[in-house]
């Protein structure tokens, strides 16, 4: 072997500082790479959460809104004088805003979201006829000034200044993200991509909230004539916008929410069944309704006379209920009763609405509706309810007797000052004996049975037959309304509901319209928008 020579070594020295420079920046290299990286990811991190901090601040701004909507709360008033929205009036739209300390919020200011960021460009693609928008399929500001909100007086601030109390954090510091909440009605066909609540409705229709679907007002005056009586749905689009931070340019998202007042459950007639109605014995209907019509008795003696449907002091009689409301048929049997009402005392004639279909009331969505807030007596029921079958079986609660729910107002038929009612739900069939009472909605999630007089201020909800016989001499046994749904036997037909015995039932819209209590907006409807 031949060894190297000194000049071959001398060749070989300084490769090793070579290999370990050439290691340094391959690994300074990869350092640098993965710094990038993790800074990269983090910027990741910082925009999603900030995307999210705007995003549950967007929701929280409407959720808030929608607890101020409640009855006797700060915007409900206002809200429920809402016109269509209008270019030139500030009738049909309010912006609740949410500033921090010296911020300044106004949502039509500025041409794009840099010169504004709070600028509203979403409000071209609801589609309101009468505010004269150019609508467009991608955000409002990059369809020219025809989509920019008007510069007009289109918009109105709450009507009562809110505070902090209304609104945590209002004006101050930690204010949450969220930058206004525009509050409109909601039209038949609207939004982005442009579907309609009802095709056989005219686009531009304002929706109302019946208690179980929404539907256009078709003509209507106002949604609460309509029957059954319903409420506005409200829009409520939300804006939030977080602020700069560094090299974050903060995050903007908007969140849009439906939401409408229960509306009050007003049965159009002291009886109201979708099954068909026997009336046996001596009965008493009176569909004048006790809110505003009393009765007075002129002469003496064999000369007095009694009138009924007289206007009560400062408000005029309501004469619009008839005695019964029916999907089926009314029959008379076995007596003759005292019906009164403006369309004759007949009531298997003028005096009954007859064979009504469509049926306008789900009796399965109501109950549920209700029964969500109830309180129950605590029956010890049996049996397993079945609500498709043919017939339907229920579960039995038994026979309950001298039961009280709530407080039967004292004073009747003088129109109480306050009630106290309740919700009250029996989750089977029941008979009720020895002169039950109370106030509010009872709900009986089965057959009712009535036997030994009955006191109710309110509403009886029934999901199968109602079979009320006895009033037990009680001069009346039901201030408000009986609804009822259908019945059917293993063959099919229709069973008829039966009232007779003495009963005496007094129409009463005050005694319907105010159970819903200062409950906020129900929640119908959310989605976040794209732009």
């Amino acid at each position: 072997m031949k060894p190297k020579s000194a000049n071959g070594l001398k060749k070989q020295k300084g490769i090793a500082l070579i290999v370990a420079l050439l290691a340094l920046v391959l690994l300074s290299a990869i350092g640098v790479g993965l710094m990038f990286m993790a800074d990269t990811e983090n910027s990741i991190n910082n925009n999603y959460r900030d995307s999210q901090k705007a995003y549950f601040a967007a929701r929280a701004g409407a959720e808030n809104v929608r607890l101020l909507l409640a009855a006797g709360s700060p915007l409900n008033a206002q809200a429920q004088l809402l016109t269509m929205p209008l270019s030139a009036l500030p009738t049909g739209v309010i912006y609740v805003k949410n500033p921090t300390s010296g911020e300044v919020i106004d949502p039509k200011a500025g041409s794009d979201l840099t010169a504004n960021a709070f600028l509203d460009d979403e409000l071209c693609q609801e589609r309101y006829v009468n505010l004269g928008l150019t609508p467009s399929t991608g955000p409002c500001v990059g369809a020219g000034s025809g989509s920019l909100p008007p510069q007009t007086n289109y918009f109105s601030p709450p009507a009562t200044a809110l505070t902090s109390t209304d609104i945590p954090g209002l004006n101050g510091a930690d204010a949450l993200a969220f930058k206004w909440v525009r509050i409109t009605n909601k039209q038949n066909l609207m939004g982005f991509p442009n579907l309609p609540v009802s095709t056989a409705a005219t686009a531009g229709q304002q929706i109302c909230w019946n208690g179980t679907s929404e539907v256009p007002l078709n003509g209507v005056a106002s949604c609460s004539l309509l029957t059954p009586v319903a409420n506005p749905v409200w829009l409520l689009t939300s804006l939030a916008v977080t602020p700069k931070v560094g090299q974050n340019p903060g995050s903007r998202r908007m969140v849009q929410m439906e939401v409408a007042l229960n509306p009050p459950l007003i049965a159009p007639a002291p009886i109201s069944t979708q099954a068909p109605v026997n009336l046996q014995g001596s009965f008493v209907l009176n569909a004048y309704d006790n809110c505003t019509c009393t009765t007075t008795t002129t002469g003496t003696g064999k000369d007095a006379v009694t009138n009924y449907g007289v206007s009560r002091p400062g408000v005029t009689c309501n004469k619009l209920a008839h005695a019964v409301y029916t999907g089926g048929a009314v029959s008379v049997s076995g007596g003759a009763g005292t019906t009164l009402t403006a369309y004759g005392s007949d009531p298997t004639q003028g005096a009954s609405v007859q064979n009504v279909n469509p049926w306008p009331y789900n009796i399965d969505d109501l109950i549920n509706q209700y029964k969500a807030g109830a309180s129950s007596p605590g029956y010890s029921c049996t049996g397993t309810s079945n609500f498709f079958a043919t017939p339907p079986s229920y579960s039995n609660c038994g026979t309950q007797t001298s039961q009280t729910f709530g407080t039967y107002p004292s004073g009747l038929p003088t129109e109480p000052t306050s009630v106290n009612s309740v919700t009250e739900y029996i989750p089977g069939s029941v008979k009720l004996t020895s002169a039950a009472n109370g106030a509010g909605i009872l709900i009986v999630d089965g057959d009712l049975e009535i036997n030994g007089g009955l006191n109710w201020y309110g509403l009886i909800l029934v999901r199968g037959k109602v079979s009320f016989t006895g009033g037990a001499g009680q001069n009346v046994n039901l201030f408000g309304s009986i609804l009822a749904g259908q019945d059917v036997n293993a063959t099919d037909q229709a069973q008829a509901d039966t009232f007779g015995g003495s009963i005496n039932f007094n129409y009463d819209v005050c005694a319907m319209k105010n159970l819903n209590g200062s409950r906020p907006p129900r929640m119908l409807a959310s989605h976040e928008l794209q732009f």
